[in-house]
């Protein structure tokens, strides 16, 4: 064949590779395109076979193509990848006498270009995937499973895993593990994967946390363990001292020989969050690198979210919880109400949180702050001074049991339950009070009292998330319990005050009463000893008082009895029947012995009323108020009811008791619950040492601690604290236990030998009862100390309270 000039010269201006081949496949011609695509000169290739220079082109689609057109005839295009030149060609074939003509176009940059935007639109798809996913509210587990399984899914790779950082325990948890079916074995038994808990140290995991650095691109054997040491990487190693990459083993045929990870640290605020990290047989392109950091930034945020409204419902659930324990523990109204506006303000965090009261007067309808709470002392004065004409709507509102929202006061939300005018009225009601945003939960009672919860924003808007609507909700669901049960405990009150002037039987009733609503204020099902020992001196005083008060009329009774006996033996001394019938009863000897009889059951009969005296000191029912006592008499009672506990029993010795009483003043109290403090304390101790070898001791102290400013009050009254320490020899407890020894149902007796409560009622009568204080020292194998300090003279206010 022979190539015109022509031809040539406009070939060799062209850009594409052109070239000729004969039907012996024979280079004819070529242009210096073509040249520099093949890295050979003109010479080298001109009369050559095309087959024997280039032989890595058998077997390939350039091939088959130049063989059907030198058969067939006619044209053809089509696009491939040349491994001459590494490039994406595009491909123009057509039949020519003697041969064919070839022309081949580089085309790599478009293929870039489409690959970049198949990737982007990858990256777009798993985003979008895991945003949509992330915007439910599901849990954390699942939402970061959720993620690997669409990286797997959109960026094929062979594993992809996301670690949580534990800044407590300081290690980081797996909660994100997917693979695909082509992943090896080796790769998945790996020790990094076998653990769902990695440490900071010995893993590239580790070293990511650490660094809060990502790794891009790191290659190595895919096969092997990553945590062995003596690892290397191909490609980029680390320090040689890093153990984080796998051995060097054979690889099995057909699997591939070269992993390629990336791993990104998930950091919010300079705070560690986490690791996203993948791996992958293929190589990654950059555009998925940014990708996997922007999803690892975006995931840092969701984690944080998730961990923020964790946070938040843990505090609802601890806020429930205090405001059910004090229903539960106290029927004081004022206390629940102070507590829920506090709890909640300190929560939400919001400028003011009241409480409303509302009521109606005829056709009046007023509202008044019964308790507040705010970063401002009075914040609901404002409220509490308005005209009551212009509260009427609010009143209205929680008459109708209806929540109002207003997040902002300057673009109010629609109130389809007002009219144009009531709706703007509210606004310059709210302005007035100073008020921008406003959230307000209406509650009503069983017996139809009306009432509301209100929080506001003062300093700024507020936007009410539908989480905070909701645990308030179930804050006023557990304030009308509150009120509903103040109001039985009233009614329960004034039933046994109106029983109390009527007959003995009915007075038997008042005391089952009396018992039920120390149970209501103290415990669920918490019985009081004191309670019990007083109940089971009444019992006894009633047949004591009987048989006491009778023994004078008995004895009068026998004393003319024996006048008559004598009589009828002074003036029938020969009658035969009586004379036998003193014989057989020794008549001589009952009248001498009756009357010391008679004298020794009036002995006993006085004998029980001192112990009835005793027990009734010790419960001190009788006293509803403080009055001064002897607090080492109750403690001496105490220990009188415990006495049988006290004794050698079997093989366990007697558990000696010390005394070591001070000076001690009256002491103004409630002396029937601070017996029942000294009666749980000295109990537990007893326990305690129930399996103690000898010697067994409780040891009991008081002290007086003199007020070093005002030693005295105006009638020369000693002023200062009682200090009364309770110190056992038993086995002692943990810190972890006596961090806990004062809350509610925390027992370490075994089930169904303790309900928990007995320290935590002795806690509230100390603290909440007298302003004192009690505290436990303990230490392991050396015992327990309780230390109790009350006030000799409580305050003035506090008394009045």
């Amino acid at each position: 064949m022979i190539v015109s000039v022509m031809d040539g010269t406009v070939f060799e201006n062209t850009s594409d590779a052109v070239f000729r081949l004969d039907e012996q496949w024979r280079f004819v011609m070529l242009n210096g395109a073509a040249t520099v695509l093949f890295g050979r000169s003109q010479a080298d290739l001109l009369h050559h076979n095309l087959w024997e220079e280039f032989p890595q082109l058998l077997a390939t689609s350039f091939e088959s193509e130049y063989r059907r057109i030198m058969t067939q005839g006619g044209m053809s295009h089509f696009e491939a990848f040349s491994v001459l030149g590494h490039c994406w060609l595009h491909v123009q074939i057509q039949r020519e006498n003697g041969g064919i003509l070839v022309f081949l176009r580089d085309i790599s940059d478009r293929k870039q270009v489409e690959a970049d935007v198949m990737e982007q639109s990858r990256l777009g798809h798993l985003m979008g995937r895991v945003s949509r996913f992330l915007v439910h509210a599901h849990g954390l587990a699942e939402s970061l499973q959720y993620c690997t399984d669409a990286i797997i899914d959109e960026l094929d790779g062979a594993i992809a895993a996301i670690w949580v950082y534990n800044s407590q325990a300081q290690y980081l948890e797996r909660q994100g593990f997917s693979y695909n079916g082509e992943t090896s074995e080796p790769l998945l038994s790996s020790l990094l994967f076998q653990s769902p808990v990695l440490t900071l140290e010995h893993s590239i995991i580790g070293m990511i946390a650490q660094t809060q650095k990502p790794v891009v691109d790191l290659v190595f054997p895919a096969f092997g363990d990553p945590l062995q040491s003596g690892a290397v990487a191909v490609h980029r190693p680390l320090q040689d001292n890093d153990s984080v990459f796998c051995n060097l083993e054979p690889a099995p045929g057909k699997l591939p020989t070269k992993l390629h990870f990336v791993g990104y640290p998930m950091v919010l605020d300079e705070r560690l969050i986490g690791v996203l990290a993948l791996w992958s047989y293929q190589a990654l392109r950059p555009l998925v690198y940014e990708g996997l950091g922007s999803l690892a930034d975006s995931l840092a945020i969701d984690i944080d979210r998730c961990w923020a409204r964790t946070a938040l419902l843990s505090r609802r659930e601890a806020l429930l919880f205090r405001l059910a324990n004090q229903i539960r523990n106290s029927l004081d109204l004022n206390t629940i109400l102070d507590t829920a506006v506090h709890e909640i303000r300190q929560l939400l965090n919001v400028d003011c949180c009241t409480y409303l009261w509302c009521w109606t007067e005829g056709e009046m309808v007023s509202l008044m702050v019964s308790h507040e709470a705010g970063v401002e002392t009075n914040c609901g004065q404002a409220i509490a001074t308005c005209p009551p004409e212009r509260l009427t709507f609010l009143a209205e509102q929680i008459g109708q049991q209806r929540l109002l929202r207003i997040d902002d006061i300057q673009h109010p939300p629609p109130l389809p339950f007002l009219n144009s005018k009531d709706a703007q009225g509210l606004m310059d009601l709210l302005r007035d009070l100073e008020i921008q945003s406003l959230l307000l939960l209406p509650l009503k009672t069983r017996s139809d009292h009306l009432g509301a919860i209100a929080c506001s924003q003062r300093r700024g808007v507020r936007h009410w998330s539908e989480q905070e609507i909701e645990l308030l909700q179930a804050v006023v669901d557990q304030l009308a319990l509150a009120i509903d049960q103040a109001e039985l405990f009233a009614q329960t009150r004034a039933a046994a005050l109106a029983a109390q002037t009527q007959a003995q039987q009915i007075e038997l009733t008042l005391q089952e009463l009396k018992r039920t609503q120390a149970q209501l204020i103290q415990t669920e099902k918490m019985s009081s000893l004191g309670q019990m020992i007083a109940g089971i001196a009444h019992e006894i005083n009633n047949p004591v008082n009987f048989i006491s008060g009778n023994l004078s009329y008995t004895s009068e009774y026998v004393n003319d009895l024996v006048r008559l006996v004598e009589t009828y033996r002074q003036y029938l001394p020969d009658n035969e029947k009586l004379s036998e019938l003193e014989d057989e009863i020794d008549l001589d000897f009952i009248i001498e012995d009756l009357p010391k009889t008679l004298a020794s059951m009036q002995i006993g009969a006085e004998r029980i009323r001192q112990i009835v005296l005793s027990l009734r000191n010790f419960s001190r029912l009788d006293q509803a108020e403080m009055k001064p006592v002897d607090i080492h008499e109750g403690l001496d009672n105490t220990l009188l009811i415990l006495h049988n506990r006290l004794k050698a029993k079997g093989n366990r010795a007697e558990i000696e008791i010390i005394k070591n009483y001070g000076d001690l003043p009256p002491v103004d109290c409630y002396a029937g619950q601070l017996n029942q403090v000294f009666m749980n304390i000295l109990a537990n101790a007893i326990d305690a040492m129930e399996d103690e070898p000898e010697p067994r001791q409780i040891t009991i102290s008081t002290e007086f601690m003199p007020d070093p400013e005002h030693p005295e009050n105006g009638d020369g009254e000693p002023l200062g604290d009682a200090l009364i320490r309770l110190q056992d020899n038993g086995s002692g407890m943990s810190p972890e236990t006596v961090s806990h020894i004062f809350d509610p149902f925390f027992t370490t007796k075994p089930v169904g030998k303790g309900t928990g409560l007995g320290l935590a009622i002795s806690y509230q009568i100390i603290v909440e009862k007298h302003h004192g204080r009690i505290t436990c020292d303990s230490v392991p194998g050396s015992g327990t100390i309780f230390t109790i300090q009350i006030p000799v003279q409580p305050a003035a206010d506090f008394r009045k309270s």
